[in-house]
């Protein structure tokens, strides 16, 4: 396996004011990189950049300024709606918005790892890997395959290193109230039922502590260069079981009401990753089960 040191390494997170971002900016500065955030709504800094990827010129300017060794793009717009009258934001940020960052690193050395995500799977055979056909199921994720197709195609043109990371469902301490198992946690604490779907979909989670590990591991590896992997733990959990167990784990009156909400249309019922090719290329391995993740999340919130 080649490994590189990254330490005192010029490191570009794009997106580093964001939930991930965030954890991963940390992780990196703990390890002495030289770490650098472009964001829409940071702090300005030597260091922080408020910069919306959609503006070129912008974007241009501050990264050849930078000549970052290593790129993160973590900045997407995210969205679970199947409304189609989303598509044209999405790929203003997720597929033009990246080529803006691609342009900007012309004759650079930079290793470019963007964050993609497992919803381009969409009902393929579970579980997946990285060689199936992608079935998206929804703008945004449409928009992630666009995105990866176009790294994978820019990068091989102007002879870039590319990795192209599709990410499962993370979770972890103070995450956004609008993602399941938060929600979940805030309403059972607050003493009130939560209301879900029946909750038969299998999903694979993953604590945010082994993501940035992860992420920083395809850093540190020269096997990555120029794949595609998944960031899973290779393990499913049913949603309805889950909800089941942080119940317990609360210890509240509050009940789980199952079946209360419909489930989306072109509903994914299980997504559950293959973890094998991260685990031989870059020595990835979780360490974080659900039930010690759930714990962590519960008492921090």
């Amino acid at each position: 396996m080649g490994t590189i040191e990254i330490k005192n390494k010029k490191i570009l997170v794009i997106g580093g004011n964001g939930y991930l971002g965030t954890f991963l900016v940390k992780a990196l500065k703990e390890i002495n990189a030289n770490v650098f955030v472009i964001s829409r709504d940071c702090k300005p800094s030597k260091t922080e950049f408020t910069i919306d990827i959609t503006n070129f010129d912008e974007t241009q300017k501050i990264i050849q300024k930078i000549q970052p060794d290593i790129v993160y793009h973590l900045a997407a717009n995210i969205s679970r709606n199947r409304d189609f009258s989303i598509y044209k934001d999405m790929t203003e940020v997720n597929v033009q918005g990246t080529l803006n960052v691609l342009k900007s690193l012309e004759n650079s050395n930079a290793h470019f790892i963007f964050t993609s995500t497992s919803e381009i799977y969409g009902n393929n055979t579970s579980p997946f890997h990285e060689n199936q056909v992608p079935k998206p199921v929804s703008p945004y994720s449409l928009s992630k395959i666009s995105a990866e197709m176009l790294i994978e195609t820019y990068c091989k043109n102007q002879k870039i290193q590319f990795t192209n990371l599709r990410v499962f469902n993370f979770y972890g301490e103070n995450m956004p109230v609008e993602f399941f198992i938060p929600q979940m946690i805030l309403t059972l604490k607050k003493g009130e039922d939560f209301l879900m779907t029946k909750g038969e979909q299998v999903r694979d989670f993953l604590y945010v502590g082994d993501v940035v590990e992860a992420l920083i591991l395809t850093a540190k590896s020269t096997n990555s260069y120029n794949q595609t992997m998944n960031i899973c733990s290779g393990k499913g959990t049913k949603l309805s079981e889950l909800a089941e167990a942080v119940n317990k784990t609360i210890n509240t009156k509050s009940k789980i009401i199952l079946g209360a909400i419909p489930y989306r249309n072109n509903e994914v019922w299980e997504m559950i990753g293959d973890n094998s090719k991260i685990k031989k290329i870059t020595g990835f391995e979780p360490k974080t089960s659900i039930d010690e993740g759930i714990k962590i999340v519960i008492n921090k919130s």
